[in-house]
């Protein structure tokens, strides 16, 4: 009995073995298999998104890998990757920024996040590092590149590296880099109107002098209600007649309008033309609605203010400058305040009409610098300047505030600029779906102290254009807030004269009190 029954057990256990080798064997295969099946739903999704160019499927591929809590690790994280850039190209920014935060809190360790993406690195992403890594003033470490470019793509840089702030660096979308062009360029075709959305609607908000809209009849505060036969209820009704207002020169467009305080349906046909965009303007305007930069007649003061810096810029600040000077100018309030910038050359053109010998600025590079100076040509030096800056003022027109200050041309007036101090070129990609907005060099002023405020910086630190001693007048936000509204209202390109605003512009006021002690007008 004993016999037998070691044979019985030593049978049993032999089945159990083999049952539970069986079983493991079993397992292993299907483990196998799973991570077979990934990989093939991660090619599938690939192939679904780059052959067949359909972006919302691939999107339910990539969510099904994303979701699988037994899919590897490495599979995951490109499909996350895909997952963020398939929502970007389909214009989902708030959804891409989401995917791809998920994917940089997931994967914390950036070497091994690089290692296992690098290998399949989308198209796009992977030009966008080529990019900096070739053209970026600083040298980089490509495992800190990799989530920094995954946050510049949307917009979401992290200033924790300490070289960049958010924004310093940002990818820009086919419409987008189209918007930036026009705004430098100055110039876009359509019938020269400022739209805004109100209550569900899309009203006039002003006209550009000599438009079509204008020699159409439409009037700021006309109310669109359709474009081309396609009305205006869907949930963006601005974008909408945005896009359709827009198109070749040349061409009709019939727009369907009811007057304020009318529901009467007017139908007017329009013909699209070039639209110039200015950037100069004056304190208040002429009745043929062109601005007039004499703030004051009596005392000889003007008053001009450069929005931004752009390819016509430079021609508008002349045209304003001999405009003043034919008037017999005494003395110029000169108001930056909320420039961003601009262009590069610009700012240096600009600066060189108020100063006529010495530095303008240094650029400086990763491998070279670039020194530009004064010329005697063009100068306007024969008046006192004031300039009003403030937090808001950035960029090409920090060079130009700089530059002034150095020079002794112009007492600053105002608050502290925003201290952007690096020059920013737009670098096209090859895939076509946009460009990367990069810092490639950093910019010196004639003192050769830099503008540039790091993420790290401190507010006791030197960056920036600060005011003169004694002209430092620092507005609150909610004053602010109503500079902002009160020089929208002034500006609008209306049927009617300027309006009278009751705003108390303090830093205005300081201005006018140094150029009249100046001037001898008080």
């Amino acid at each position: 009995m004993k016999t037998k029954s070691f044979i019985q057990s030593l049978r049993d256990g032999f089945q159990k073995a083999l049952g539970l080798g069986l079983l493991l064997l079993l397992l292993g295969s299907a483990q196998a298999a799973h991570a077979a099946s990934a990989a093939e739903l991660l090619e599938k999704g690939i192939y679904t998104e780059e052959t067949k160019g359909e972006l919302k499927a691939a999107l339910q591929i990539y969510k099904q890998l994303v979701e699988d809590p037994r899919a590897d690790r490495s599979l995951v994280a490109q499909a996350q990757l895909r997952l963020g850039l398939c929502q970007l190209k389909l214009g989902n920014k708030p959804q891409a920024i989401a995917a791809l935060d998920r994917l940089t809190q997931e994967f914390p360790d950036k070497g091994k996040l690089l290692e296992i993406v690098e290998q399949r690195m989308p198209q796009v992403l992977d030009e966008i590092v080529q990019q900096i890594e070739r053209n970026y003033f600083q040298e980089v470490d490509r495992s800190e590149l990799l989530e920094t470019a995954i946050r510049a793509i949307v917009g979401k840089l992290d200033p924790r590296g300490g070289l960049l702030r958010t924004n310093d660096m940002e990818f820009l979308g086919a419409t987008e880099l189209k918007q930036v062009n026009e705004q430098l360029d100055q110039k876009l075709a359509g019938i020269g109107t400022a739209l805004k959305s109100e209550a569900g609607e899309v009203v006039v908000m002003s006209l550009v002098p000599g438009s079509p809209a204008l020699k159409g009849g439409l009037r700021a505060g006309d109310r669109l209600v359709g474009i081309n036969g396609i009305e205006l209820r869907e949930s963006d009704p601005l974008q909408t007649a945005i896009k359709l207002l827009r198109g070749p020169v040349g061409t009709p467009v019939i727009v369907r309008v009811k007057r304020a305080g009318s529901e009467e349906v007017k139908e007017v046909e329009l013909v699209r033309d070039t639209i110039r965009l200015t950037s100069v303007f004056g304190d208040h305007r002429r009745p043929d609605q062109t601005p007039d930069f004499m703030l004051d007649d009596q005392r000889k003061i003007g008053y001009v203010r450069l929005t931004y810096i752009g390819k016509q810029s430079t021609e508008e600040m002349r045209a304003a400058l001999d405009d003043l000077e034919a008037r017999g100018l005494k003395a110029l309030v000169f108001d930056l305040r909320n420039n961003p910038g601009g262009l590069l050359d610009g700012a240096v053109a600009i600066s060189d009409f108020f100063v006529d010998t010495g530095r303008i600025l240094t650029v400086k590079g990763r491998d070279a610098e670039t020194a530009y100076d004064a010329s005697p040509q063009e100068s306007f030096t024969n008046f006192p300047i004031a300039l009003l800056v403030n937090r808001k003022t950035a960029s090409a027109a920090e060079i130009v505030a700089a530059c002034l200050q150095d020079h002794q041309r112009a007492v600053v007036v105002g608050e502290r600029t925003f201290g952007q101090g690096i020059v920013r070129s737009i670098l096209h990609l090859k895939s076509g779906v946009g460009a990367v907005k990069l810092p490639v060099a950093e910019y010196f002023r004639p003192s050769g102290k830099s503008v540039n405020r790091f993420p790290n910086s401190k507010d006791s630190d030197d960056w920036g254009v600060s005011p003169d001693p004694g002209y430092e007048v620092a507005l609150t936000d909610d004053e602010l807030k109503l500079y902002e509204k009160d020089r929208a209202v002034r500006d609008s390109l209306t049927n009617e004269a300027t309006p009278e605003t009751k705003f108390n512009d303090r830093q205005l006021q300081k201005a006018l009190e140094w150029v009249q002690a100046q001037t001898g007008t008080n």
